[in-house]
């Protein structure tokens, strides 16, 4: 309904005014409210008090210049509402009230009709109720004495609810951009000065307002991080180089780009709400099922190793973490892809070198250590072919093939599984059968061997003749690399170990060979295999031992090798 008919129905009315609450939304609805209200007035000899944007003022006058003359446009009286309404930023009943009927009041006593439009504008402060309030109940008097026609323009966009039901109880009518009617909510008990009663009520509501506003600010600010939060979630798994799945139950719900790309997925795959297992295939269905109960109980689960076949063909590995989260608001899981493709495949390959490498190795030491005994027999068997004999050849011949034994059989004992015939020994008496086996070669190299054990029994399981060919193989490089000093053997118990450290004041071992010392084949001997730490190793590992060698050139060399103890003494020599 347009100003100007509701206008219409009060000029009939003698004395009594009209107080008209005005709760606007639109803004052409409102500046349209605003021109006609204006037309009318200036139509009908009224002077106008128009309080309001000086944006809203120009506009209706330019609209109104081209209809009314500008000596009729004088009869509009212009005021700035910010500057009307507000003092030192607050709303101030009595001041606005006065300023109002400092304006008027002149008008009135030159016998003058007067109309009035404000849009009340208003800053939250405390008691902002209870003063606009007071201020439309001392309009509502002013107006109805002095039969005034007057509007009060609020914004029904940032005005609150409560204030706007207070404001219905002190305006006789309600205008919205398209209605009108009388208000339900007025009566002049409401135009009564406040009861303390009443006051505390409005203060009350103040109070609840507040913390409705700050808890509004802090739920506003709360909802900005979390979408914040949620914008830069879905930037990172939309990014991420790792390949991301998320399903509900079985069935897929989204992919991230780089899950596209590597599983090869389409988005026909998510449009048909297909399972998981229809568009990836594992190869192993011990480990689908394992997952697939997962899934279902949305719990979390890591594969480390599994193998998929995609629908191109293509067979991957990947390393699989599925993590419970939500998604669209209900239960689902996380599913990461890393891809060990590409490594399983350099470690395949790594695997496959190095035993050729190996291989190779071995190769090579068999030609090599097989090659001069046979060089040695192959020219001895011509010589004898020839006709010279001697007796010394046969003994060099027989040299020779004892060699290739020796060497035959110690490739063996690296290359076959033995099985160990274990019982309970005391180290120390294998350690003492050893020394005795070796003081004469020793003696004869102005050596000295000697022992020192923990008080106990110091028991192994183990298989006797493999330890003493270790031990014997350890000593013997220690007498190897001297022509005199000393070797001392140390046995002692190390928690849930026996140790056995065999010390010598040789000449030592360089850096450079000590990193080499464990290569097949590498030797510093005139006549060594290069095999025997080989040997030495496969004895240690079979009875779950192991092995730390120190050296250092010009001071001597540790070896020590560590066995699990035994605290039971079943050996029969402890019976």
């Amino acid at each position: 309904m347009k100003a100007g008919s509701i206008l219409e129905m009060f000029t009939q009315k003698e004395k009594r005014g009209a107080h008209i609450y005005y709760s606007f939304n639109e803004k052409q609805k409102y500046m349209n409210q605003a021109r006609d209200f204006l037309s009318y007035g200036l139509t009908h000899g009224y002077k106008i008090i128009f309080i309001d944007e000086q944006s809203v003022y120009q506009e209706v006058i330019n609209q109104l210049s081209d209809l009314y003359p500008s000596e009729t446009l004088k009869d509009i009286y212009f005021y700035e509402c910010e500057e009307f309404y507000f003092s030192n930023y607050r709303f101030d009943a009595s001041r606005n009230s006065a300023k109002l009927s400092t304006i008027v009041g002149p008008l009135l006593e030159n016998g003058e009709r007067v109309m009035t439009w404000g849009q009340v504008t208003y800053e939250n402060h405390e008691e902002l109720l209870e003063e606009l309030r007071m201020y439309e109940i001392n309009c509502d008097l002013f107006i109805n004495t002095k039969g005034l026609i007057s509007v009060c323009a609020y914004n029904g966009l940032t005005t609150a609810a409560y204030i706007q039901i207070e404001l219905l109880k002190t305006h006789e009518y309600f205008m919205t951009d398209d209605d009108f009617s009388i208000s339900t909510m007025y009566h002049e008990n409401h135009l009564k000065n406040l009861t303390e009663i009443e006051r505390n009520r409005l203060i009350n509501i103040e109070v609840e307002n507040e913390n409705l506003v700050m808890n509004n600010k802090k739920l506003a600010k709360a909802n900005k991080l979390i979408a914040r939060k949620r914008s830069e979630y879905r930037k990172l798994l939309q990014e991420i180089p790792v390949a991301l799945l998320i399903t509900k139950g079985e069935t897929l719900c989204y992919a991230n780009v780089e899950a596209m790309q590597d599983l090869v997925l389409s988005e026909i795959d998510f449009k048909k709400n297909k399972r998981i297992f229809d568009v990836l295939h594992i190869q192993d269905k011990e480990v689908e099922k394992e997952w697939m109960r997962a899934l279902h109980s949305n719990i979390d689960m890591t594969i480390k190793e599994v193998g998929v076949t995609l629908h191109t063909g293509q067979k991957k590995t990947y390393r699989l973490k599925s993590i419970s989260t939500w998604y669209g608001g209900e239960e689902a899981s996380i599913h990461a892809f890393i891809d060990l493709t590409q490594s399983k495949e350099y470690e395949n390959h790594l695997i496959r070198s190095e035993k050729l490498n190996i291989a190779g190795q071995i190769a090579a030491g068999i030609a090599h250590e097989i090659k001069n005994p046979l060089t040695s027999i192959k020219g001895f068997y011509h010589l004898i072919k020839t006709g010279l004999v001697k007796d010394h050849f046969y003994t060099i011949i027989d040299d020779e093939l004892d060699r290739i034994e020796q060497i035959a059989n110690e490739f063996l004992i690296l290359a076959k599984p033995h099985l160990e015939a274990n019982s309970i020994h005391a180290i120390d008496q294998i350690i003492e059968e050893v020394k005795t086996l070796l003081e004469t070669q020793a003696i004869m190299k102005g050596i000295e061997i000697t022992t020192t054990y923990d008080d106990g029994p110091l028991l192994v399981d183990c298989e006797e003749t493999k330890i003493k060919q270790l031990f014997v193989n350890l000593i013997k490089n220690s007498l190897e690399a001297m022509n005199h000093g000393h070797i001392e053997i140390k046995v002692s118990k190390r928690e849930e170990d026996v140790e056995v450290k065999v010390i010598d004041d040789g000449h030592g071992i360089s850096a450079d060979n000590l990193r080499k010392i464990n290569e097949p084949f590498f030797t510093t001997k005139k006549t060594g295999t290069g095999l025997g730490l080989l040997i030495c190793d496969k004895i240690i590992n079979s009875h779950g031992g192991s092995k730390y060698i120190e050296s250092e050139e010009g001071v001597g060399t540790t070896f020590t090798v560590r066995f699990p103890s035994v605290q039971d003494m079943l050996s029969p020599e402890y019976h």
